[in-house]
């Protein structure tokens, strides 16, 4: 049935229809609102049960497999394994259909129990939403079974989440069913649509258009018009409408699954003139994939209409995928001078204390040494001699043969990129030595990527900023000197992700770094606004809003593209990675799927900064490569693939990947330094750039997963 309700003057109302005595819908319209009622509306049928193609659990223990709970045999089950809560069973229903139920099985002869869960619902089995919040049912004896009915929602794949089993230390499942009604027909989002074909709207009207067809007219602010079942396929970055406008023109918001549903992006509309004076709008959105109810909702300030809408489309995203999601990157610090290297700050810089050059047990400020066997540019030092023999020196970040050296080793040892570490950003337009020399490395940067065909992005690091102005601050750096003094952005070598520049900003939400959360939100919208791709360096608690974390900043979490906790120093030892793997990567990288945004995640080969702030030598050992590499082999096994590693020459608190010595020939013998060989295992020089370069082979698939690394240590 259709019911239509033409604008006109009158008092806010509400409707509601029964038909064959059943509820359909309650319905409030305001003042000259138009309200549509699809025909499908009045009918019903049974649930229907559906086949599930595959069944798959996010771990099981003994022979107790997900397969269990699809055999059809009640006596067989599903067992989580012990103790690793949140766990998930997962049915594949081969397309996308209409879900309305889900039923739960226990073996009959089992005695009550509770078990804690919640069920979400995905079209890709990337991005989870959830369907039924987390809520604790009952098992009891003889049927053992529960049945969960919701509001009907489409999905392809259907997850079901445990949180705590009173019966077992671990989910439990005999039969896994899922009922709902035959697949649904998509309309794909990449051909050319009427607006007129929506199937359902609120506010408008339909009227003759001068390019043939019916247009959608009457558009006030807030209206909006829906298409459901809109396949996005692997990823939808552009959007295109036909408007025409003779008043004030507004906004075209792209909505997902709700008039208020996930906002993908906003097209401005311009006024064209006339209601016939038809221009094609293109946008920049984010990526959108899979199957979505689509919502086109209508916002601006104009009176008497905003504009017209005859058609739209969307475009692919490209078909690499981008720079970033999927690939591994490393932190680069760029940061050390010498004496003599011709640079601005015309002393030692991060080598030492006090900028003089590094002395034994006196201003010394790094504590792994490296490896500079391959540099052509050194500077000499007071340390005594390695043990070899050799003189004591250092290189500078300021020689370009010195940058070079570094992408060339990405380049041999397959790292995708690096994250340019930007200190310091100023609102002032008298530049000092410190900034001209940050300045100069960029670019030497920026030559070095595009000279080994690796990538690049700027990562602002907001530490020991103003409090007062660092929004502010940042805004002027990107705009007067990353774009237009140093033009770093026009690089074929800049990343791009989803067609859009990359930028991170790292230290949003500590409790110790500057920045409210609107503060934040400034200036995540600002870098939106120009349609970059906006990556976070937030708190290790960063979901919770604990610890480290400040609160109060969920919202601004959720608005970024990309989530990347700080994880360096937090733990040691195989163990502690397991820790965190189970009660932050995993519960992370849920909600980061459920809420779509990517996860990129940060891994670091051990730590010691005993010459730079005292405390333990070797303080967490790097396990000749166990450490890094079990991070590594955690966080792929919960479904993680995009990293990055802290960090590619931070040699102060001993994180660096790069070329380092390997035994004590090769260090200062007046002074303490770490070493490769530190937990009695010899590793080459380049180890860790080769761990680095198997672990992006492990995220891309390329190599099988296995607990122990396959780098050899010579």
């Amino acid at each position: 049935m259709s019911l239509n309700f033409t604008k006109g003057r009158g008092h806010r109302w509400g409707v509601m229809l029964g038909i064959g005595g059943l509820l359909v819908g309650a319905l409030a319209c305001a003042p000259e609102d138009s309200l549509t009622l699809a025909p499908e509306l009045g009918v019903h049928a049974l649930p229907l049960r559906l086949n599930a193609q595959g069944i798959t659990a996010g771990s099981y223990t003994q022979v107790y497999t997900a397969a269990n709970a699809n055999d059809g045999n009640p006596s067989t089950y599903w067992e989580a394994a012990a103790n690793a809560y949140p766990n998930w069973l997962r049915v594949d229903l081969g397309s996308a259909n209409s879900v309305n139920q889900v039923v739960l099985k226990l073996p009959p002869s089992w005695g009550a129990r509770t078990q804690t869960l919640s069920v979400q619902r995905s079209t890709d089995d990337v991005t989870y939403t959830q369907v039924l919040a987390p809520a604790t049912y009952t098992f009891s004896p003889g049927t053992n079974t529960v049945t969960l009915n919701f509001t009907a929602v489409s999905a392809r794949y259907v997850r079901v989440n445990f949180t705590a089993n009173s019966g077992a230390t671990g989910g439990q499942v005999s039969e896994f069913e899922v009922y709902g009604s035959a697949p649904t027909v998509n309309r794909s989002a990449f051909n050319q649509t009427a607006a007129s074909s929506h199937d359902s709207q609120s506010g408008t009207q339909l009227e003759a258009s001068s390019e043939g067809g019916q247009n959608v007219a009457f558009i006030d602010n807030g209206d909006f018009i829906a298409f459901n079942n809109v396949d996005f396929g692997s990823g939808a970055t552009t959007f295109e409408a036909r408007t025409a406008s003779a008043g004030a023109g507004g906004n075209i918001e792209v909505r997902l699954d709700g008039a208020t549903g996930t906002l993908a992006g906003t097209c401005p509309i311009p006024p064209t003139g006339g209601w016939q004076t038809w221009v094609t709008r293109t946008c920049a959105i984010n990526s959108v994939s899979g199957v979505h109810t689509l919502y086109l909702r209508f916002t601006g300030s104009g009176s008497g209409g905003l504009f017209n809408v005859s058609w739209f489309k969307f475009s692919a995203a490209a078909a690499s995928g981008g720079d970033v999601v999927g690939k591994l990157f490393a932190g680069y610090q760029g940061w050390f001078n010498a004496a003599g290297d011709g640079s601005p700050n015309n002393g030692w810089i991060h080598w030492s204390k006090n900028s003089s050059a590094p002395t034994p047990n006196s201003n010394v400020n790094f504590d792994l040494y490296p490896d500079l066997r391959e540099y052509t540019k050194l500077y000499s030092t007071n340390l005594g001699n390695l043990g070899n023999g050799q003189p004591a020196r250092l290189f500078s970040s300021y020689d370009p043969e010195t940058v070079n050296k570094h992408f060339e080793w990405m380049q041999t040892y397959n790292i995708d990129g690096a994250a340019l570490q930007r200190f310091g950003a100023s609102a002032s337009t008298t530049p000092d030595g410190w900034r001209t020399n940050r300045d100069s490395v960029a670019v030497k940067v920026k030559n070095a990527a595009e000279a080994y065909g690796r990538k690049f992005y700027v990562m602002y690091d907001i530490t020991g900023m103003d409090p007062s102005n660092w929004v502010n601050a940042v805004k002027y750096d990107w705009t007067a000197n990353i774009v237009n003094a140093m033009q770093l952005t026009s690089s074929s070598a800049y990343a791009r992700q989803n067609g859009k520049l990359v930028v991170c900003i790292w230290g949003i939400g500590f409790t110790d770094r500057p920045g409210t959360a609107a503060e934040a939100t400034d200036i995540i919208n600002w870098f939106k606004g120009q349609g970059i791709y906006v990556i976070g360096g937030v708190p290790t608690y960063w979901r919770t809003g604990t610890n480290d974390s400040r609160t109060g900043f969920e919202n601004v979490y959720k608005s970024l593209d990309m989530i990347s906790p700080w994880f360096v120093g937090r733990f040691g030892g195989i163990d502690g990675a397991d820790h965190y793997m189970r009660n932050q990567w995993q519960p992370d990288f849920a909600y980061t799927q459920q809420n779509g945004i990517a996860y990129q995640a940060v891994m670091w080969p051990g730590f010691s900064w005993y010459n730079l702030h005292g405390g333990p030598q070797n303080q967490i050992p790097r396990l000749h490569g166990d450490f890094m590499w079990r991070q590594a082999y955690d966080l792929k096994s919960v479904g993680i693939s995009t990293g990055y590693v802290a960090m590619f020459d931070e040699y102060d608190e001993g994180t660096a990947i790069a070329k380092a010595a390997e035994n004590s020939s090769m260090a200062p013998s007046s002074q303490y330094f770490l070493t490769l060989d530190a937990d009695g295992v010899s590793v080459s020089a380049d180890f860790y750039l080769r761990l680095a370069g198997d672990i992006n082979r492990l995220f891309k698939g390329q190599i099988p997963l296995t607990a122990e690394h396959p780098t050899s240590h010579r």
